[in-house]
């Protein structure tokens, strides 16, 4: 069946909450209240938070189980240690062009080049997480409502959100430009040292000695590094002063989706899907790389992937539902991909019947959230699987900062996106239903 032949199936099919009849005694502020306490990985808070998500489930009869995984603070020390490592070259440089020595920095180049790439491999590549650092415990909750039907091969929606919370003196978007500037200095940066050493090491050997070119190259590139090592101490110092951070309750970013999430599993697990099994995953340590959902797809995604149809299913991750309800189309820089076509479109053409404000938007540079984890498994077995991540980057200001406070999640913003998501795959779930 086509997208739009299975849109105009679903349209058919959607249904408003309220027409069910459903008895619903809580609100989900009433739980981002209840979270209302510093949850960053590792603490007491993390686990005082997990204990009340197990016990709100508990209470409401839905089957759970936690389970713990290690994990360590790897990119936080590996960008550490290139900004060490990127300063003190920057430092060697210079000493090493007045003594005439700057063909060592050859070697040192090529420990910086092993090094980032060693961090950009773990940032990209989700599936095999590095464990730099000391160890520590973190734990997943799931919670999973299998549909009325036992088919073989059915498909299966995981809902996932992270409840951990972070803490920082800068605030997300200031320490995004600091990064930026780092980041994109490094590459001139070690392209130019490579190029005036080996040029250093030809002139050693009377290729190019003499030659007028090289000495003026070698002068503008010598200033070139003057002013990349000046904005690199900065920005690296600026970064270092990012200890003692402000207190953040984590409100927005991720007790808004926790109690989407919440009330999702509450209202399914009163009214079960026919054709499709629902799994809720609550992770832990995200905010220090994902370690949450990695750990949950090494872990799950092969026995997943036998029992279920990927090709079919969808991870709809929630991480940050404050001040409206956003939703991730497009992303990329030049080239923009859509791995999520058909949810997207399902959870638009909800959100237009019910007529619930949602942003649609792109992202030049795509939020580093849970649902990265579920794509590149994905990607990595070579399935269909759709995932999509509702977010509101209207609210980055206040993420990690005091700010982060409960008045800054709107109620109606909250019960919005559970009717959505409830809506959605409701409507899936009919669609295949009618389909057969």
């Amino acid at each position: 069946m086509n997208n739009k032949s299975y849109l105009r199936l679903f349209k058919s099919n959607v249904i408003n909450i309220a027409d069910l009849e459903l008895s619903q005694k809580s609100e989900p502020m009433n739980h981002v209240h209840s979270l209302m306490f510093e949850r960053e990985a590792g603490t007491e808070g993390e686990n005082k938070s997990i204990n009340y998500l197990q016990k709100v489930l508990t209470q409401e009869n839905i089957e759970n189980e936690i389970e713990t995984f290690k994990w360590s603070k790897t990119i936080t020390i590996l960008v550490k240690v290139i900004s060490i490592f990127l300063i003190s070259s920057s430092v060697l440089f210079e000493a090493l062009v007045f003594l005439n020595l700057n063909w060592l920095m050859i070697l040192i180049d090529l420990i910086l080049i092993v090094t980032v790439i060693i961090v950009l491999r773990d940032l990209f590549d989700v599936t095999s997480g590095l464990l730099i650092g000391r160890r520590k415990k973190s734990k997943n909750l799931i919670a999973k409502i299998p549909a009325k039907k036992k088919t073989p091969k059915r498909p299966l929606i995981i809902f996932s959100a992270h409840y951990d919370s972070k803490s920082e003196n800068y605030s997300y978007n200031l320490k995004k430009y600091f990064f930026l500037i780092e980041g994109t200095l490094i590459f001139p940066f070690i392209s130019s040292t490579l190029i005036l050493s080996v040029w250093d090491v030809l002139i050693n050997f009377s290729v190019l000695n003499g030659n007028a070119f090289y000495y003026t190259l070698f002068d503008k590139i010598t200033d070139f590094s003057y002013v990349s090592f000046g904005f690199l101490t900065i920005s690296i110092f600026i970064l270092v002063l990012n200890g003692d951070p402000s207190k953040s309750l984590g409100s927005i970013d991720n007790a808004s989706g926790v109690s989407i999430l919440i009330e999702l599993a509450i209202l399914l697990n009163k009214n079960p899907l026919e054709q499709i099994d629902i799994l809720f995953l609550w992770c832990g340590a995200e905010e220090w790389g994902l370690w949450g959902s990695r750990k949950f797809c090494v872990k799950h995604f092969n026995d997943l992937n036998q029992e279920y149809n990927l090709d079919e299913s969808y991870n709809i991750n929630i991480d940050m539902v404050g001040t409206d309800i956003g939703l991730i189309d497009k992303t990329g820089i030049v080239k923009k991909n859509n791995y999520n076509k058909n949810i997207v479109n399902v959870l638009e053409a909800t959100a237009n019947n019910l007529k619930i404000p949602l942003r649609k938007f792109d992202a030049t540079i795509e939020p580093r959230s849970d649902h990265t984890s579920f794509r590149s498994f994905v990607k990595k077995t070579q399935k269909t699987m759709e995932v999509c991540c509702l977010l509101s980057n209207k609210d980055t200001p206040f993420i990690h900062t005091s700010r982060d406070t409960p008045n800054k999640c709107i109620p109606k913003n909250l019960k919005g996106c559970v009717d959505i998501c409830y809506n959605a795959i409701k409507s899936i779930d009919l669609s295949i239903e009618s389909i057969k």
